[in-house]
């Protein structure tokens, strides 16, 4: 059942994300004093009182002479957002008061014939509550007046929105789990042509300039009844470069996309090719336990292209990380449509090898094949016995290995194993691992695909309730995050 949406919109720094972050009861947008942080749609679910809904998180209005060059995409989003919602908070700095830009906004906002609370934001003190009637003038009626930052006032208003959504949906509900996956890669690599491709819309800003995505955007799909979640995330730039609070924070929520995915797909621009941070990039997938896709964008103008291009560029990249050997790359051109199917087709792969029960006996049968074509090394003309293996862990899928001198254990024979296993078992882009342990615990194939059952119930939205105050846990949860 499709769940209400509410959107949240406003002029730039009224405090629509502060507002976002505060219904989710979790910091799911980039939040800065400066305008234009927010540039597309940020789809949440959330879930209060046992009512669940979605929220949608819009950039700021702009007026039509703005020298903002992304001021009519942000706007042509924030207008769908209203379109699709079934209420809609228009948020305001009560602070400020009435602006000429409000008014402007809340002309249009008024023809569009939906349901409208004014929130006025930044009402910390009651001097500032006081000057709320200032706000009638903009004909959505009497503003609740709140404080996103200290949660003031808060609970009231998600007390009212519940009320006047139509079909708000009680109690939680258990779903098949939709593959998750994060688009990652460097600033204007593709990765926001590559979303509106796959969802047949303008759901993300496009533009040639980097950072034109500042957050980490979730959206929805279906492919053949199969359910998507995409998340299109700020471009990686390096450590040494990141200077500017926006970014900075735009980095940690791309870096916590990675981990709440099943599989990224890192997307390279093949006229650049791999770079450093490519490989930084992939380091973090690993280190996440992750699937990975690897995408070669705008292959319609690489130069010189030939039949053998392809093979050319792969080869030089094995060369340079012959791990990749086990990742499943594509070449593609995301503003032509060209070859996107296949990420779609590459990504359910990765995602159903990540969660592989490779079943005991085989495991043990291999590990005995390799060890017959190729004995662990001795360490100092000390003999290293590995005895036996069994997987024990899926998503990302382990393999232990009994020894009673793990340390000992060869890195390039762990390599050597490695490789095999992912030869064996056709592991393409899952992040297998192999632990040396002195005692193996043994697990069966049976307990193994309950783990893969159990990661399928998922729990939707926040509830808001929790925390909502603390500045102290604020300034901590902004250190950790």
């Amino acid at each position: 059942m499709k769940l209400p949406v509410i959107c949240i919109i406003g002029r730039p720094n009224v405090g629509k994300s502060s507002l976002f972050n505060r219904i989710l009861g979790r910091r799911a947008a980039v939040v800065s004093d400066r305008d234009g942080v927010t540039r597309d749609r940020h789809y949440q679910n959330a879930n209060f009182k046992g009512h669940e809904f979605t929220i949608v998180d819009t950039g700021g209005f702009l007026p039509d002479d703005t020298i903002d060059v992304l001021a009519d995409s942000v706007r042509a989003q924030i207008f769908n957002a209203v379109n699709e919602s079934d209420l809609v908070l228009f948020m305001v700095d009560i602070r400020v008061g009435v602006t000429a830009l409000d008014q402007q906004f809340a002309r249009i906002v008024r023809r569009m014939d939906k349901k409208v609370i004014l929130v006025a934001n930044k009402s910390e003190s009651a001097s500032d509550r006081n000057e709320s009637y200032e706000f009638l003038k903009l004909g959505f009626g009497q503003p609740r007046t709140i404080s996103a930052l200290t949660g003031y006032a808060c609970l009231s208003l998600l007390d009212e929105i519940v009320t006047l959504l139509p079909t708000a949906v009680k109690g939680p509900r258990k779903e098949e789990r939709p593959i998750r996956f994060a688009i990652l890669g460097r600033p204007n690599a593709g990765k926001s042509t590559l979303l509106n491709r796959l969802l047949n819309e303008d759901r993300a800003v496009v533009s040639d300039i980097p950072g034109t995505t500042r957050d980490s955007i979730d959206c929805n799909f279906v492919v053949d009844g199969q359910k998507f979640v995409v998340t299109d995330t700020a471009g990686l730039r390096k450590k040494a470069k990141v200077e500017d609070e926006v970014e900075i924070f735009s980095n940690m929520r791309t870096l916590e996309s990675v981990r709440r995915s099943d599989v990224s797909v890192l997307m390279v621009d093949c006229t650049r090719g791999l770079e450093v941070q490519d490989f930084r990039i992939i380091t973090e997938i690993r280190k996440s336990g992750k699937g990975l896709v690897l995408v070669l964008n705008k292959w319609d103008i690489l130069p010189n292209k030939n039949d053998k291009s392809f093979d050319h560029m792969v080869k030089e990249m094995l060369e340079r990380e012959p791990m990749l050997e086990y990742v499943p790359i594509l070449s593609i051109s995301a503003k032509e449509g060209q070859r996107v199917s296949r990420v779609v087709q590459a990504i359910q792969t990765v995602y159903a090898n990540c969660r592989r029960v490779l079943g005991r006996q085989r495991v043990a049968e291999a590990f005995q094949n390799f060890l017959e074509q190729n004995p662990c090394p001795t360490h100092n003309a000390r003999a290293v016995m590995l005895t036996r293996a069994c997987q024990i862990m899926v998503e990302p899928p382990v393999i232990a290995i009994e020894t009673r001198t793990p340390e000992l254990v060869d890195e390039s024979y762990k390599r050597y194993l490695l490789k095999k296993f992912y030869d064996e078992f056709q592991l393409q882009g899952a992040p297998l691992r192999l632990n040396f342990d002195q005692k193996l615990t043994l697990r069966k194939d049976e307990e193994l695909e309950q783990f893969t059952e159990s990661s399928n119930s998922v729990s939707v939205g926040v509830n808001p309730q929790r925390d909502m105050g603390s500045k102290t846990r604020q300034r901590k949860e902004l250190r950790h995050s």
